[in-house]
């Protein structure tokens, strides 16, 4: 099986294969030929066999479930033959045609094809990431890897709004140099190559002056040197700035209030984009962009700028716990405008920098795709850490309504981590901490409480061989974050070095069973202070409560 799951399917079996030559027919077959090239091994083996049929109907353009046309959905009908496999592929134009062997792509790295007919398509409507931490800018290279991965994964929304790139915020008023332009027109182009929609955003609040004709020229010219590398679409932050108004013309303009300084800014911009291509898109993040839905400011925003004009929120929070069907129906009611989720999940940047969110989404509505226009997640400054979140993020966007998160998480991690996922499994069990919620390690928590028990029942030795078991998985674990060289546990290494010292808290604890010395004591003490040092976020509070309860025996 593969992930996201099909939305329908007649599937009978899952056959073990693994192409390695691909013979591509009909619709756009030169096309599918370029893209057959992803899932083709070299080795001697078998033949894939593609059909593509192109067909305009409503059964290939509309998605009952959103009641929205849609030019995503493909149908995939497989065959088992003696010297292969025989997929016939039906889609409504090229960019299904692309969902189509993104899904076979995804079949191929799984080494499993389907015998059977699957229907298949995106419950929500915008699915993407946005780059808006704060933090090192991804390298450029690995922007482009991240955009390709997450559109096979079936994303097709990328915001550019790294904090720290100067000329999105700080510098919003200066024009790129000439290598950083390069790098955002090569980023554009890449999106469009893989039907990614890529909007180029610009924070201008810190220092702009609403009513500086000035200024607004300068934002014109910003706009149109990115316009001229390619791209269409824009988003206009004025998040994060100060609430009140700083410039005196500002005041006497706008009678002191910001949200009249926005609309007023959102409207004239927005007309200046569709003056210059009417196929412009602008999406704002306002300055209150958490809470109710109901606020003041919002509300007025919202109902003020024009209604394809999308509009970021985060929920109640701004790193929201949940994202609820009624919390979306009150901001639509409110705005005139359905919210598109800016959802800080897995994003770990200010206070919460000491964590490291690898978990999964969740707490997020099945159903949410029909009242919200879709959730772009910010992600962290750690790209290859981000990837596992994010998968999880694709398989919930694609399908919510068959979504189970742990799942999609196990599969997350199997995909990345391949060879090594059981081995490191003890050590992302310790990382699911984040603002979801999701219970951190449930793993260890098993082990502790199993053990736990036996105590109190007085089986000292069935407590010890169940944390003997643990700890020798948790020793392999510690074992090859001290000696892989890949680029994940690089990023994780702060983490990785906690999780060390946690294996040394087991252990010490442990030795109490056999031996509860003052000096023993002293020694176990000393590790769990060493441990609770730390400054990374790792682990349950029941490793520091079973270590402190084994102090006491």
């Amino acid at each position: 099986m593969i992930y996201p799951a099909f939305q329908k399917s007649s599937i009978t079996e899952w056959v073990n294969f693994l192409p390695c030559k691909a013979v591509v027919n009909g619709f756009e077959s030169d096309y599918a030929a370029e893209l057959s090239k992803k899932i083709l091994t070299e080795r001697k083996g078998e033949t894939l066999y593609i059909d593509i049929v192109k067909e305009n109907t409503r059964r290939t353009e509309y998605t009952e479930e959103a009641y929205r046309i849609t030019d995503e959905k493909y149908f995939i009908t497989g065959e088992k033959y003696e010297d292969g496999m025989k997929l016939t592929v039906t889609v409504s134009g090229k960019k299904s045609l692309y969902r189509a062997f993104a899904s076979i792509v995804r079949m191929s790295n799984a080494s499993s094809f389907p015998v059977g007919m699957a229907e298949d398509y995106p419950l929500f409507a915008k699915r993407g990431y946005i780059e808006g931490f704060y933090g090192n800018p991804w390298p450029h290279d690995v922007r482009r890897f991240m955009i390709e991965k997450m559109a096979l994964s079936g994303m097709n929304t990328y915001y550019y709004a790294p904090k720290d790139d100067p000329y999105h915020r700080d510098k919003w008023d200066e024009l790129y140099p000439e290598n950083e332009l390069s790098q955002l027109s090569e980023i554009s182009e890449l999106c469009r190559e893989n039907f990614v929609d890529f909007h180029y955003c610009i924070a201008p609040g810190l220092s702009m002056k609403y009513s500086s004709e000035e200024d607004f020229d300068k934002l014109c010219c910003k706009v149109k040197q990115l316009y001229m590398v390619g791209v269409k679409n824009f988003g206009l932050l004025v998040d994060d700035i100060p609430e009140n108004l700083y410039f005196d013309e500002d005041k006497a303009a706008f009678d002191g209030e910001a949200v009249n300084a926005h609309v007023y800014l959102v409207n004239k911009f927005y007309a200046f984009l569709k003056e210059l291509d009417g196929e412009c898109g602008l999406t704002v993040c306002p300055l209150v962009y958490h809470g109710t839905g109901e606020e003041y400011y919002i509300s007025k925003l919202g109902r003020g700028i024009p209604s394809d004009v999308s509009l970021f929120w985060t929920g109640r929070n701004i790193c929201s716990q949940e994202l609820t069907v009624k919390e979306a129906i009150i901001f639509e009611n409110s705005t005139n405008h359905k919210p598109l989720y800016w959802d800080n999940f897995p994003v770990n940047d200010a206070e919460m920098y000491n964590e490291m969110h690898i978990g999964y989404i969740n707490g997020r509505d099945k159903d949410l795709f029909r009242y919200s226009e879709g959730i772009i997640s910010n992600v962290m400054e750690y790209p290859m850490s981000s990837i596992i979140p994010l998968q999880t993020v694709c398989d919930y966007l694609w399908n919510p309504l068959s979504y189970d998160g742990f799942e999609s998480w196990q599969k997350a991690c199997e995909t990345v981590l391949g060879e090594h996922k059981e081995t490191l499994m003890p050590f992302l069990d310790n990382l699911l901490t984040s603002c979801l919620k999701v219970e951190n390690s449930p793993m260890m928590n098993a082990a502790l409480n199993d053990a736990q028990q036996m105590l109190f029942a007085g089986n000292m030795m069935g407590a010890f061989g169940v944390m003997a078991e643990y700890t020798a998985k948790l020793e392999k674990c510690c074992e090859a974050l001290e000696t892989l060289d890949i680029p994940l546990i690089s990023e994780l290494r702060p983490w990785a070095e906690k999780q060390v010292i946690a294996l040394e808290v087991i252990k010490s604890s442990l030795s109490l069973l056999g031996d509860n010395s003052d000096e023993n004591r002293e020694n176990a003490r000393s590790v769990l202070k060493k441990y609770l040092s730390h400054p990374k976020t790792l682990c349950d509070f029941s490793l520091q409560a079973f270590a402190e309860r084994m102090q006491t025996l």
